[in-house]
């Protein structure tokens, strides 16, 4: 009988481990293909890493907002194609590495890594996560969320805080 109390609480562990496993199959939590996810995820690293000004037709759409909290928020595909311009135009090199992606139905997160060289020869290397809405397997709203004082101060930028006030 102890055996037998011991043992249940195992099995009970593993049947609700393998059943709440996330099925690898064609599709990626009843919203995007497998496909589809790989092939956006492939023009968005031809984008940044090469500047791919074909793959952000393919990728985003024509009234896109993208959000950054550096740059603040861009809108529409022309805006977004000059940020990208002027962004490859500020650094020698720029690497960026999608880590994870999560997708549920029309909503796509990625886990990545930067690592970029300014034109000043600052080097900088940070992680963030994009939030991403799609339509009609396009991208309409992406929105960026990093360590802006880590990358401020990377960029040479002292990060000075206010001056204590004295009370009257």
């Amino acid at each position: 009988m102890k055996k037998l109390l011991m043992i249940l609480p195992l099995v009970f562990l593993l049947c609700f481990t393998f059943s709440c496993e996330k099925e690898d199959d064609d599709v990626a939590e009843e919203g995007l293909s497998v496909e589809e996810v790989n092939a956006i995820t492939e023009d968005v690293l031809k984008i940044w890493n090469n500047a791919d000004m074909d793959a952000i037709d393919r990728v985003y759409s024509a009234d896109i907002v993208y959000s950054d909290p550096l740059s603040g928020e861009t809108v529409g595909i022309d805006a977004f194609k000059e940020m990208v311009r002027a962004g490859q135009e500020e650094r020698t090199s720029f690497n960026l590495a999608i880590d994870e992606i999560f997708v549920k139905n029309d909503k796509v997160a990625a886990l990545w890594t930067v690592k970029e060289t300014l034109l000043n020869g600052a080097e900088i290397d940070f992680s963030g996560v994009s939030i991403a809405q799609m339509a009609d397997g396009k991208l309409v709203k992406e929105t960026l969320f990093y360590d802006t004082k880590k990358v401020l101060e990377e960029m040479g930028f002292k990060i000075i805080p206010p001056e204590e006030q004295e009370e009257k």
